[in-house]
């Protein structure tokens, strides 16, 4: 079985400044799941493999766009575990959950911002007795997780008290592989999801183009979930390029790069924020190399918005130490 543990990048300091933002972003991931589970009720992918025989890729994208795999999950607090027993399956869909709440709930921090506790937005909102509407305050949503693979690990229903009423309502899980990935969770910074050479051995080759190797002595690796994101939430499969200028223009890299310059002189958030900055720019190269071969053209054009910036460039060693 394959299981990831992942926390909320950045909620202990949420927790202090907004406890309205931290209950939103927590319901939030908790809803995006739900809605997937729901979707995938309602129309399953064999659905769309009747409907659209001859696309393959959009039958992809709508399978990874689930949670078909997601075989068992508890959420406590920011904390957020899942399992399941098809490694690369769930690696897809796990990479594609994280990236599309990135992207969607990072969407106000794409224009410059002064105050980050005065930033809106638009996805969370409440009526007001006069009828107007009032926008909750925005934060965005980044995982840190470890994830490994083996059969020491069970989940088991769990009883609990909830008002007082003694039932069994919950789930429970135990074992030396969960224990491996909430180690791992906590080996880096930044919003990063880090494994073992358990999950390496497990999956195949083309999950392998999104790992990368960390720490060689150690046996850590990471998945690079920001390739996944040059097609999350919505992609051109007919030019891939397109979707490399559309991440470094607006989806990815514009949020990434606000949060980082706005976290700069924070000696506590500052490498978080700046392992993200190096993320995304990872996956948009990684994938313009894989998709398009041109990523020294993505370095190229991601560089002219650095130095408008005033940020240190890149180069092509970003994209040394991957697996596949």
């Amino acid at each position: 079985m394959i299981v990831a543990f992942m926390d909320l990048l950045g909620f202990s300091n949420l927790l202090r400044n907004n406890m309205e933002v931290a209950i939103d972003n927590l319901n939030t991931f908790n809803s995006v799941i739900k809605t997937r589970v729901i979707d995938n009720k309602c129309h399953p992918i064999e659905e769309y493999r009747e409907n659209y025989p001859n696309d393959v890729k959009f039958q992809q994208f709508v399978e990874k766009s689930s949670v078909t795999s997601f075989e068992q999950m508890i959420s406590f607090s920011d904390s957020l575990v899942l399992g399941g027993t098809d490694c690369n399956m769930f690696i897809k869909q796990l990479m594609n959950f994280v990236a599309t709440v990135y992207i969607e709930y990072s969407e106000p921090f794409q224009k410059n911002f002064s105050d980050i506790n005065q930033v809106t937005t638009y996805k969370v909102a409440e009526g007001c007795g006069s009828g107007s509407i009032q926008y909750h305050k925005a934060f965005p949503i980044l995982f840190r997780g470890g994830l490994s693979v083996g059969n020491d690990v069970t989940f088991w229903d769990e009883y609990c008290i909830n008002d007082s009423d003694f039932k069994i309502s919950s789930r429970n899980v135990m074992g030396l592989t969960y224990l491996n990935a909430v180690k791992l969770e906590s080996v880096g910074k930044g919003p990063r999801l880090f494994c073992d050479k358990s999950l390496v051995d497990a999956v195949d080759d083309e999950i392998n183009k999104y790992i990368k190797l960390v720490d060689s002595e150690k046996e850590i690796y990471e998945i690079v979930w920001t390739i996944e994101g040059c097609e999350a939430t919505g992609c051109c499969s007919s030019n891939k390029w397109s979707n490399v200028i559309n991440r470094i223009n607006d989806k990815m890299l514009p949020a990434a790069i606000n949060l980082y310059k706005y976290y700069q002189k924070d000696k506590g958030l500052e490498p978080q924020y700046k392992e993200l900055l190096n993320l995304v720019c990872v996956g948009i190269v990684k994938y313009a190399k894989d998709e398009c071969n041109r990523e020294n053209e993505a370095i190229h054009y991601i560089n002219q918005v650095f130095q408008e910036k005033h940020i240190q460039v890149i180069d092509g060693s970003l994209l040394e130490d991957f697996i596949g």
